[in-house]
């Protein structure tokens, strides 16, 4: 056993050498596949992780600019944080969704090869179906709108702030 794993650290195998490509050995087809598809869970639970912190950072952020009245530094601090993390939030999500798309992209080409497409749903819609936007563009939206209100609440309380 341990020659083999020398030997694969020394030289990788090749399609030329006679030897099966690691990608049609059945146990290793296997285990990247499973590995793609629990990336992807991973994934989609971690985006939703995300915006749950984040709508709950809003929220009690919202609430407390309503309860502290004259600290417009304060105020303008809360708004301020929160743009930033908005913008990380919309960072985060392009991230997570590019990273999505190239898992699925893998597992796609993992059906085709292994000729399994009737038996693989992936979210690719035919028909009337097709036109409903991708889900994977719903968190990047949702940052962007919170970055852009955030920022345009703190706008508005700065502006209010330098007429009085």
């Amino acid at each position: 056993m341990a020659e083999g794993r020398s030997r694969s650290r020394e030289q990788p195998m090749s399609i030329t050498s006679g030897e099966e490509p690691l990608a049609t050995n059945p146990e290793v087809f296997a285990a990247i596949f499973q590995q793609n598809w629990e990336n992807v869970r991973h994934i989609k639970s971690e985006r939703m992780w995300f915006l749950n912190t984040h709508a709950i950072t809003s929220a009690g952020t919202l609430s407390l600019l309503q309860t502290i009245h004259g600290e417009s530094v304060l105020q303008l601090s809360l708004l301020l944080c929160m743009c930033v993390l908005s913008a990380i939030g919309l960072l985060t999500s392009l991230r997570l969704k590019a990273e999505l798309e190239e898992c699925l992209e893998k597992i796609q080409a993992m059906v085709a090869r292994a000729q399994v497409n009737d038996f693989m749903a992936l979210g690719r819609f035919e028909g009337r179906r097709s036109r409903y936007p991708a889900f994977r563009w719903i968190f990047p939206v949702l940052y962007s709108l919170s970055t852009a209100l955030f920022f345009a609440l703190f706008a508005y309380r700065l502006a209010l702030e330098r007429h009085q």
